[in-house]
C-alpha cells in the first residue's frame, strides 16, 4: 500500500460525485463532495480523531494554496456541516461567528442573479470539485514525498478499506 491506493480511493469517490453530478442529484454531489475532503483531511493527522482543524488545514494546504475558491476553509467547514448534517446552506452555529459568509452554490451555466458578497459566497459545484481534485493530487504527492505522513495515512487507509471489507 503505497499513495497511489490513497489517489485510488480518492478517484473512486471523484467517479461517484461525477455520475450524482451527471444524474442531476446536485445536493447529493456537493454531499458526497464534502465527505471526500473529510476523509482526504482525516488522513492527513496522526490521531484517529479530527476536526474543524484538521479539516482546515487541508482545504488550506492542498486545496486554497493551489486552487483558490471564493471563500474561506473555516466556510467550508460551516458549509460541510450545514449540508452534512441538515441539507441545507446554513448551519447551526453559524451565527457564533458573524464574519463568516453563508456558501451558495451553483452549477453548471447558473447564473447569480443577486449578490452580497459581505453576506454570501458564491460558489459554483465544477469549481469546488476541481479544488478538491487539485487537493488530491497535491496531498498524494505531499504523502510520497513525506514518509511520516504517508505511514498514517496508511494505516488509516487499511482500516477503511478492512471496515467495509476491501482487500487492500
Amino acid at each position: 500500500m503505497n499513495e497511489h491506493t490513497v489517489f485510488k480511493f480518492a478517484a473512486n469517490l471523484a467517479d461517484s460525485i461525477t455520475h450524482l453530478r451527471n444524474g442531476g442529484h446536485n445536493l447529493a454531489a456537493v454531499m458526497l463532495t464534502y465527505t471526500a475532503i473529510d476523509q482526504m483531511s482525516w488522513l492527513s493527522v496522526e490521531p484517529d480523531k479530527h476536526g474543524p482543524k484538521d479539516f482546515a488545514a487541508w482545504v488550506n494546504d492542498y486545496m486554497l494554496s493551489k486552487n483558490p475558491l471564493p471563500c474561506t476553509a473555516e466556510e467550508l467547514w460551516v458549509a460541510r456541516n450545514g449540508i452534512l448534517h441538515m441539507g441545507t446552506a446554513e448551519a447551526a452555529g453559524h451565527t457564533t461567528n458573524s464574519s463568516l459568509r453563508k456558501l451558495v452554490y451553483v452549477a453548471g451555466d447558473a447564473k447569480l442573479t443577486a449578490n452580497n458578497p459581505t453576506e454570501y459566497a458564491v460558489i459554483k459545484f465544477e469549481d469546488l470539485f476541481g479544488s478538491f481534485l487539485a487537493g488530491v493530487m497535491w496531498f498524494t504527492s505531499d504523502l510520497q514525498a513525506n514518509t511520516a505522513k504517508l505511514e498514517v495515512a496508511k494505516r488509516k487507509m487499511r482500516k477503511m478499506l478492512r471496515d467495509f471489507g476491501v482487500d487492500s
